[in-house]
């Protein structure tokens, strides 16, 4: 009885090792290990996976192939739930002591861990500002939003915080992945003395999912911003100091599968390795591009029918709007100018991450009417993402045009520091319509929804909008 009591004392409080078809519990703080492979190499780091946000351990294992394949290559394998919905701080602070107790567990062998999604940020968060880079020699991050995400601002503007809180994903983890926030986050975390003492090397994907699905929608906005799989844009996927992998033809579901990808991040699970010919580090590149505007946002709550109208303006090639909601709307239409009507070509529901469980209805319209166009339905809470192809997306970008005649109306609302507070305040803009960075002196994160309305060069009518999100800090520095 002894014995056994000393065998069990040996085995962490919270892990449950072997066969992990049953799933994971989905409680924050338990880890899990995998069945060892059938001849352990000592020269093989054992390896920890870390899920993203609005996910669990299991999603490495369940419908996933990544474990099989990492013990079929000889690895031994762990796996963590952390919290779903909270930011990098709480995250990063409860994973630091697991990977202190895996560490211990596998006999002081350092560690590679493995991270998607937001599981990246919260794995650099641990190692960085709580200690655990002690415990790790390698980072891979699969797809983290290292800069953040600009579906993160699109949740929390003005136009769609509302709709992403009745689906219950306006979070602290949502929060932190605010574009200005995670700028904070790099200010504060690259140049830490810690930042240098594990190897981080990252993969990025730009593929986005099948017509209609979240990933689809997701990539159609974040595409203003660049090459995108869907929910995190390529650039946001370099992290700083870091070796990039590989970027290839990969959404934000298949870069996290084990068929995908494990061969190629596999060369950077030993502890001494050279860089493959395909690597390159993320020193110098560029993370950030001037953003297309080529959007129209907008969104509310119809207590009696769905009205809400938007302006396409002359030339325009073709749009695409995504059309979300709280409940499947079989009614919906989308009339153009001249009076022809539209049902949307694909309805599901979002399975993914900022928006889960909203019901997107996906409309392509090409060589559209020039004018008005207006949405109608029975009552629901919506939000509408316009994804316009046009001439005028260059004229716009071009500051020397001065035939284009436009003006601006912000909306902002801030919060606390990400974590502490939700939402505080709103405003307004006050010059021009306009916001700028000067006017925002308490520190906070800063979420801005400017619409842009004006003729063309040719006198015709178009609308945009363009979301964004800046942090002030604590001496009033504003940080983009």
């Amino acid at each position: 009885m002894s014995l056994l009591m000393v065998l069990l004392l040996m085995v962490p409080v919270g892990a449950r090792a072997g066969d992990l078809g049953d799933g994971s519990s989905g409680v924050p703080g338990t880890w899990y290990l995998g069945t060892d492979p059938s001849w352990v190499d000592p020269a093989k780091a054992p390896i920890v996976f870390i899920h993203g946000y609005n996910s669990s351990a299991s999603v490495w294992w369940d419908g996933n192939d990544m474990y099989e394949t990492a013990r079929a290559n000889g690895y031994q394998t762990a796996f963590i739930d952390l919290y779903p919905e909270k930011d990098m701080w709480e995250n990063g602070a409860m994973l630091a002591g697991k990977l202190r107790q895996i560490y211990e567990y596998f006999g002081n062998k350092k560690l590679v861990v493995v991270g998607h999604s937001k599981g990246g940020v919260d794995t650099q968060t641990a190692l960085v500002h709580y200690g655990a880079h002690q415990y790790v020699s390698n980072v891979i991050t699969l797809s983290s939003p290292h800069h953040g995400t600009q579906l993160s601002d699109l949740a929390h503007s003005s136009s769609a915080w509302w709709l992403a809180a009745l689906l219950g994903n306006n979070n602290d983890a949502t929060r932190s992945l605010q574009t200005g926030n995670m700028s904070y986050f790099r200010s504060v975390t690259d140049t830490h003395a810690n930042s240098a003492k594990n190897r981080y090397y990252t993969l990025g994907g730009y593929k986005w999912g099948s017509f209609g699905s979240a990933l689809y929608w997701g990539g159609l906005y974040l595409s203003s911003y660049g090459s995108n799989d869907g929910v995190v844009t390529v650039s946001s996927s370099r992290l700083p100091g870091g070796t990039i992998i590989r970027e290839g033809a990969w959404n934000h579901t298949t870069i996290r599968e084990g068929s995908h990808t494990f061969s190629v991040f596999k060369p950077y699970t030993m502890s001494e390795q050279t860089a493959g010919s395909n690597a390159f580090s993320a020193a110098g590149v560029m993370t950030e591009q001037e953003p297309e505007t080529n959007q129209i946002v907008k969104g509310g709550k119809a207590e009696k029918a769905i009205k809400e109208g938007f302006v396409i303006e002359d030339g325009a090639e073709s749009f695409q709007m995504a059309f979300l909601s709280e409940k499947k709307l079989g009614s919906l239409k989308l009339k153009g100018p001249d009076g022809q009507e539209y049902k949307a070509a694909k309805v599901e529901q979002d399975n993914g991450e900022f928006f889960k469980g909203a019901w997107v209805h996906t409309f392509k319209i090409d060589k559209p009417e020039a004018g008005k166009w207006m949405v109608t339905g029975p009552a629901a809470a919506y939000m509408l993402v316009v994804g316009i192809d046009s001439p005028l997306d260059a004229e716009l970008k071009n500051a020397k045009n001065q035939k284009v005649k436009a003006s601006y109306k912000t909306k902002w609302i801030k919060y606390e520091h990400v974590g502490k507070k939700k939402l505080k305040e709103a405003g307004k803009g006050s010059k021009a319509g306009k916001v700028l960075d000067g006017d925002f002196t308490e520190p906070g994160v800063y979420n801005l929804t400017t619409e842009i309305t004006g003729v063309d060069a040719k006198g015709k009518a178009f609308e945009r909008t363009i979301i964004e999100s800046i942090y002030v800090d604590e001496n009033g520095k504003t940080q983009r």
